[in-house]
């Protein structure tokens, strides 16, 4: 057994949130958002966040479905909520929060398979565990 935390921050700042949505037909898409550091390849999404979100939630309107990933839980790991309000543990990478470790640069600097982000840079990605053609999906972060 691990011991418990609570993390408590006091006067620690304002609370971080960025939020969004998407829908159309997207999961054969490629684009990219100049602005919002959003970007979506082949129906996978990914939001560059500026912050390490202590919650990322996201909802399938049209569906009612949502999945939520805090922190302290594995990268891909989240609780997904049916439409009929039940809650199952998901262990399938379709909702992943990472924060990158790389040094920045190119990939050929490293063979090719190196991680070109900036240490500390926040990711999530997310596909179609949730997001379908033709529903509008939002999201939250927290942090």
């Amino acid at each position: 057994m691990t011991a418990p935390t609570n993390l408590s921050n006091v006067n620690c700042g304002p609370v971080q949130r960025t939020q969004g949505s998407i829908s159309g037909t997207y999961t054969a898409a490629t684009d990219v958002s100049t602005t919002t550091n959003a970007s979506i390849a082949a129906g996978v999404m990914t939001l560059t966040l500026g912050f390490v979100p202590t919650r990322f939630m996201i909802m399938n309107v049209t569906d009612r479905v949502k999945q939520e990933w805090f922190k302290g839980m594995n990268s891909g790991d989240y609780l997904e909520t049916a439409a009929d309000g039940t809650v199952t543990l998901e262990t399938d990478d379709k909702v992943v929060v990472a924060i990158r470790t790389g040094a920045g640069g190119s990939a050929s600097q490293s063979g090719g398979s190196a991680d070109t982000s900036a240490s500390g840079v926040v990711t999530v990605t997310f596909d179609s565990g949730i997001a379908t053609d033709n529903d509008t999906v939002v999201w939250v972060a927290e942090g």
